[in-house]
């Protein structure tokens, strides 16, 4: 099994620094082209996003921190899950896409959140979805609820990001065998009864 080597949701390769702070530690925003370099997307979709109000447009044609997080997320979870699902799956822990007041985490905490389980479970070759939300719960257990029951929202959400996002990862490795299959047979496929 080949293991990704970026970030998740990006084309970024995986670094000691974590991502977000790398690229907002010298800049207070990033260019639209810049975010579509960083996850592999085109403008038009990222266009179609604020026109449909999941993200809010850019301030000054610089796209901030948890901008680019939403983003990102969008993007771990839109090859398994419509659009729609995805805003109610982010509205659960955040309420309103565009009023960050009633936020239980910024989006850009939530993909930090996600990296910290992810990456390390990737480089070990852990993929029992057990373990993962096992991690998710050792992570928020010192999380201050704002409310009560916040906490399990939050942790839904950060378990539905990573089904959906291991979702992806098994799709695209079983594309990768499905391609051995015409390898091995010569591109001449057969029903079998």
């Amino acid at each position: 099994m080949i293991l990704p080597k970026n970030f998740p949701g990006t084309q970024i390769p995986v670094s000691d620094v974590p991502l977000l702070q790398g690229i907002f530690s010298v800049t207070g925003g990033i260019t639209l082209s810049q975010v579509c370099e960083i996850t592999g997307l085109e403008a038009g979709t990222i266009h179609n996003w604020i026109s449909r109000g999941y993200l809010k447009p850019p301030t000054g044609r610089k796209y901030s921190k948890n901008q680019v997080a939403r983003i990102i997320l969008i993007n771990m979870m839109r090859d398994t899950l419509t659009l729609e699902k995805i805003a109610k799956i982010l509205s659960h822990a955040n309420g309103n896409l565009l009023d960050r007041s009633d936020d239980l985490m910024d989006d850009s905490d939530i993909y930090g959140c996600l990296c910290d389980i992810l990456i390390p479970a990737e480089k070990n070759e852990v993929i029992d979805i057990k373990e993962l939300f096992k991690r998710t719960e050792e992570y928020l257990k010192d999380f201050i609820e704002p409310y009560p029951g916040a906490r399990g929202r939050l942790e839904l959400v950060l378990k539905i990001i990573i089904c959906s996002w291991e979702s992806a990862y098994f799709k695209k490795y079983a594309e990768q065998l499905t391609e051995k299959i015409q390898e091995q047979k010569g591109g001449n496929y057969e029903l079998v009864e």
